[in-house]
């Protein structure tokens, strides 16, 4: 056999291949964001913040996974709001929907992003804008847009 190999390339921070990963990232998004989002206690998830974060430096998908990692810690990730927060300006809008949702899980210690997640809601994207006041929502119910937008939760 040559020198590559027919396994695909694996995450270096999650060690799950790439593409899976991300996938998995998607689903989580597709899957639990119309739910409770922002819980503490048993559903927050004990994670290693500071590998996450190191881990949202990565390529997209070590991003990807990072923030789906953050978004099930909770407000657990609350210590990694500051460097999720350029990731709503990502020009892959997966990444932007992503970062939203996790600052939505991580609730009102995400408070910092809300300029952020307001800029998205201006996003050509509509499932960025749905993550963008589904996060807001989370975080200050106050500050969610008034009017009612179709394909977002109440």
């Amino acid at each position: 056999m040559g020198s590559h190999s027919s396994h695909p390339k694996t995450s270096p921070h999650t060690g799950f291949p790439r593409r899976l990963a991300r996938a998995l990232a998607l689903g989580l998004l597709i899957g639990v964001l119309p739910s409770g989002c922002g819980e503490s206690g048993p559903a927050a998830k004990k994670i290693d913040v500071s590998a996450q974060v190191v881990a949202l430096k990565g390529d997209n998908d070590a991003k990807a996974a990072a923030l789906s990692e953050l978004a099930a810690g909770g407000p657990n990730a609350a210590a990694a709001v500051k460097d999720i927060i350029p990731l709503l300006k990502s020009e892959d809008p997966v990444l932007r929907r992503l970062a939203a949702y996790a600052l939505g899980q991580i609730g009102a210690p995400a408070k910092d992003a809300l300029p952020g997640l307001t800029q998205m809601l201006q996003d050509p994207d509509s499932n960025a804008v749905t993550a963008a006041i589904n996060a807001i929502r989370e975080i200050d119910p106050s500050k969610a847009p008034a009017e009612n937008i179709p394909n977002v939760t109440q």
